[in-house]
């Protein structure tokens, strides 16, 4: 029930002008396409620069037009990582499925008007926008001066993650429909929840640290040492210096970033194969209890990597326990995953293939994984396309499959129109064949560091194959780009010329989204206000006429298939 909203489940009138309607409205659907847009122009970017940085790697003599612009220095070269991986894992995997596909879609589904607090939504909005500026502005300019405003564009990133993450929290707890009990809640509600409470916790962590160290730059405070804290320290620092204090604050942040990105994956993954296998979520409240763990593990294991940072000498034994311990909850959500498609009727369209791509890719990167734990190949630092390999497949590429998987099921309803299926097949499978063909050669390559060989003839032929292999990586980057155009084109037409669909609920799906038109209406439920009867996953229900029953409909509304006697 609702208890408390400030009159944000009120039905409102849409305002009028352009600019009220589309860039200053509090309308919770516009603000998260908004969001959906910006890192749609972020990933695009991303790309264009990782491009860049393998082209430098394979061919380092060969001029790039838009680096000879800058002088083609070192530093140009040391930032585009840093701008590469600022965009994919703050724009794009924080941004898209938390406050693009959260914001549209978390109202909807919990049978709310809008969000708690919509001028702060609106407001977040518009903080994320400067912080991406900042960060892509920090790229053209001075190195020193460069540093000084990605930290603030980072610090202006982090006030607006826990601006909305306050508003995600305050919204399902606050405006549930009525008969919307927690169990009744769908996954995706609750990835969102869990989400945004660990994002509470981390992105304050993270923006008192990158505070303390502005303060270091510009009042001469000593919160950090400016030795880094990899090197030896040397006699003439000051005995209180804590060159160790930024790491543990920053992995604090970066080792549950991991989940931040991953969580509402989860909660998007299980929710599409419930759908399109047209049968109940496998062990429902247990795959609850997953997702929490993994937001509560995965907060508890930011010392994981730090071995040599003066903690207490037992501490890598309890992080490393608590590292293993998300083993449990991802193994109940693999086996939930399994245990869904098991005996089920599967719709294999471009959503759902999208969602088996993300199983498929996140089994991979989690046994990758294994060889990073190894403490002998940690200690040597496998190699950093090992690493490179491992984390893109299971963060980067795989949250990147779940984000289009959403964005093929909840098209229609975001435009009232269809992905075009033939054209995004053909965009998953290359794609798909083209991931893998960047990232296992990196996995060789990291592993080729730690063959025992000998004979010069052996490292002779080794090191001739190094060429071909970064060559053969390059070339499937560009294959994989190539079907992101693909995307690009089936995306735009399908926008603009695509057919609309003449029914508001065109996956048979079950949750609140799709009882109201789509797109929907300015006021989402209209009049009525929405009352839920049953859980979101009710599929395959014995003696009814469809084969599920939306979470709306009352008991005497279900049509009911006639006996036969």
């Amino acid at each position: 029930m609702v208890t408390y909203d400030s009159g944000a489940n009120q039905p409102k009138s849409p305002p009028a002008g352009f600019l009220s309607r589309h860039l200053f409205t509090t309308d919770h659907k516009t603000i998260g396409l908004q969001y959906l847009w910006l890192a749609l122009f972020s990933v695009f970017l991303g790309m264009a620069i990782s491009l860049l940085m393998r082209i430098h790697l394979v061919w380092p003599v060969a001029r790039l037009p838009f680096l000879s612009a800058l002088g083609s220095t070192p530093e140009s070269f040391a930032t585009l990582p840093l701008l590469h991986g600022s965009l994919m894992v703050f724009l794009v995997l924080t941004a898209a499925p938390q406050a693009g596909f959260g914001n549209y879609f978390l109202p909807l589904q919990i049978g709310a008007r809008e969000m708690a607090f919509p001028t702060l939504n609106l407001f977040s909005f518009w903080v994320t926008v400067v912080s991406l500026i900042g960060m892509t502005a920090a790229f053209l300019v001075a190195p020193q001066s460069g540093i000084t405003l990605w930290i603030v564009s980072v610090s202006v990133f982090c006030a607006a993650s826990l601006f909305s993450a306050l508003n995600f929290t305050v919204t399902t707890i606050d405006l549930r429909a009525q008969g919307m009990t927690l169990p009744r809640l769908p996954l995706t509600v609750w990835a969102w929840l869990i989400n945004a409470i660990l994002s509470l916790l981390i992105f304050s962590i993270l923006l008192a640290a990158c505070l303390c160290l502005l303060s270091d730059r510009f009042f001469g405070t000593h919160f950090f040492s400016a030795v880094n804290f990899l090197a030896s320290q040397p006699a003439n620092i000051a005995a209180d210096a804590l060159p160790a204090l930024w790491q543990r604050l920053f992995w604090f942040f970066a080792q549950a970033e991991v989940y931040v990105a991953m969580l509402p994956c989860f909660g998007i993954i299980s929710h599409l194969i419930a759908t399109f296998s047209r049968k109940p979520v496998w062990k429902e409240r247990l795959v609850v209890l997953a997702l929490c763990g993994v937001g509560l593990v995965g907060f508890c294991v930011w010392g994981q990597h730090m071995f040599s940072s003066g903690m207490n000498p037992s501490s890598p034994l309890v992080f490393s326990l608590l590292a293993a311990s998300l083993g449990l909850p991802a193994t109940i959500l693999i086996i939930s995953w399994f245990g869904t498609l098991w005996d089920a009727r599967i719709q294999l369209n471009t959503s759902m293939l999208f969602a088996l791509g993300f199983i498929s890719l996140f089994l991979a990167g989690g046994l990758s994984g294994i060889f990073l734990a190894r403490h002998d190949l940690a200690s040597s630092a496998v190699s950093e396309e090992f690493v490179a390999g491992h984390f893109h497949l299971v963060m980067g590429v795989a949250a990147t499959f779940a984000i289009l998987g959403a964005l093929f099921f909840w098209f229609p309803k975001l435009f009232g129109r269809r992905l075009n299926e033939p054209l995004g097949k053909i965009h998953f499978w290359l794609t798909f064949a083209g991931v893998y063909c960047v990232f296992m050669p990196m996995h060789w390559l990291g592993l080729i560091s730690h063959a025992n060989i000998r004979s010069d003839s052996g490292l002779t032929a080794i090191a001739a194959l190094i060429g071909p292999v970064r060559s053969f990586i390059t070339f499937a980057i560009l294959i994989t780009v190539f079907a992101q155009g693909l995307f690009l084109f089936n995306f735009l037409w399908s926008l603009f010329r695509g057919k609309k669909i003449e029914e508001c609920n065109p996956w048979r799906a079950t949750t609140l989204e799709w009882s109201v038109s789509s797109p929907p209406p300015a006021d989402d439920f209209g009049v009525r206000e929405p009352v839920v009867y049953r859980g979101a996953y009710e599929f395959g229900v014995p003696g009814v006429a469809e084969d599920f029953v939306p979470q709306h409909l009352a008991p005497g509304e279900v049509v009911r298939t006639c006996s036969l006697e």
